[in-house]
């Protein structure tokens, strides 16, 4: 298809064909945590049916309470919201007052938050983050991350929550596990929730409490996870072009965005919108990277992942629709 025929949104669009995942090699949830450790070697990985489920197993494992407040940036998502509300209370300030401190690398742009006091829990928000193989997930030295399978390597479920020791881990698959009891019926509202409003709507009201995934999501996750050297490769040619235009990115050794926020002009409302080219519309972003400042602004995100090929960036700099990227 043409650019001008294709619609973008912030993440790779996920594939609904699933049925050749329904019969295979038996797979379980360590193996997908083995290919995951061999990946990135200084982290140790436990699997979750959604990054979402994981932020709540991880406030579990910590004896997390209403009382207690779970700092997140502003303009967090509503499942990052609920996700949180379920065991403690979210807040976006009074961050000294903070048990745990929910901190977004936005997009891939590794943020930090000057303030953080050192009792304070970090949890490191890296869900749209494509890691290098090979490299560290923490970037500010966290307890845990978060990494979003569909977010990044386009599937239709998954989650991992990457932990600094092996006790940490441990606890978190007990708390997994014993999630088990309805985790087939959240897998076939998830893929229902692509065709109904219904479905999707159940599958929200319920996923941040679910654990584990069944046979078919893991055989999917496992055919997956084999392709990320090559999405690596696909995504760094991308980011090639940009610098080719003269562009400079502020990447972070080992990470690399799924989208690049871009300066809002008059002409951007052509190719951002619900109905255009680039579907997610205008964002907004803490330009300073550091929560602690407040520099928020409206920006165009425009994607670079695997969705988007390197003709297709290259046609849209030609119509030099954008001003400066940020």
């Amino acid at each position: 298809m043409s650019l001008e025929m294709d619609s973008h949104f912030l993440w790779p669009e996920h594939s609904s064909s699933f049925s050749r995942f329904m019969f295979g090699p038996r797979i379980s949830a360590s193996d997908i945590e083995t290919t995951v450790a061999t990946l990135y070697p200084d982290a140790v990985p436990v699997l979750f049916s959604s990054a979402r489920a994981g932020l709540t197993a991880i406030l579990q494992l910590l004896n997390m309470g209403r009382p207690d407040i779970v700092w997140c940036p502003p303009y967090s998502s509503h499942c990052v919201l609920e996700s949180i509300a379920r065991l403690s209370t979210p807040a976006t300030t009074a961050i000294d007052q903070a048990k745990v401190a929910l901190i977004y690398h936005h997009w891939g742009f590794v943020n930090r938050h000057t303030g953080l006091l050192p009792h304070t829990t970090l949890i490191e928000d890296a869900v749209d983050t494509l890691f290098i193989p090979g490299t560290n997930p923490f970037a500010l030295n966290g307890r845990f991350v978060l990494w979003s399978l569909p977010k990044v390597i386009a599937t239709i479920w998954g989650g991992v929550v990457f932990c600094q020791n092996n006790e940490d881990a441990r606890r978190l698959r007990a708390i997994r596990d014993e999630r088990y009891a309805f985790q087939t019926i959240q897998a076939v509202l998830r893929i229902a929730g692509d065709h109904s409003g219904m479905a999707a709507m159940y599958w929200h009201g319920s996923e941040s409490l679910n654990g584990g995934l069944p046979g078919f999501a893991l055989r999917q996750i496992k055919t997956h996870l084999n392709t990320l050297p090559h999405l690596v490769q696909q995504r760094i040619r991308l980011l090639e072009v940009i610098q080719d235009a003269g562009i400079k990115l502020p990447l972070f050794a080992g990470r690399l965005p799924s989208n690049i926020p871009v300066t809002i002009i008059e002409d951007s409302k052509k190719w951002w919108g619900i109905h255009s080219i680039f579907s997610a519309g205008y964002r907004s972003m803490n330009l300073t990277c550091d929560y602690a400042e407040n520099s928020w602004e409206r920006v165009a995100p425009l994607p670079v992942h695997q969705d988007i090929s390197s003709s297709s960036l290259k046609a849209v700099f030609c119509t030099q629709f954008c001003g400066a990227l940020l």
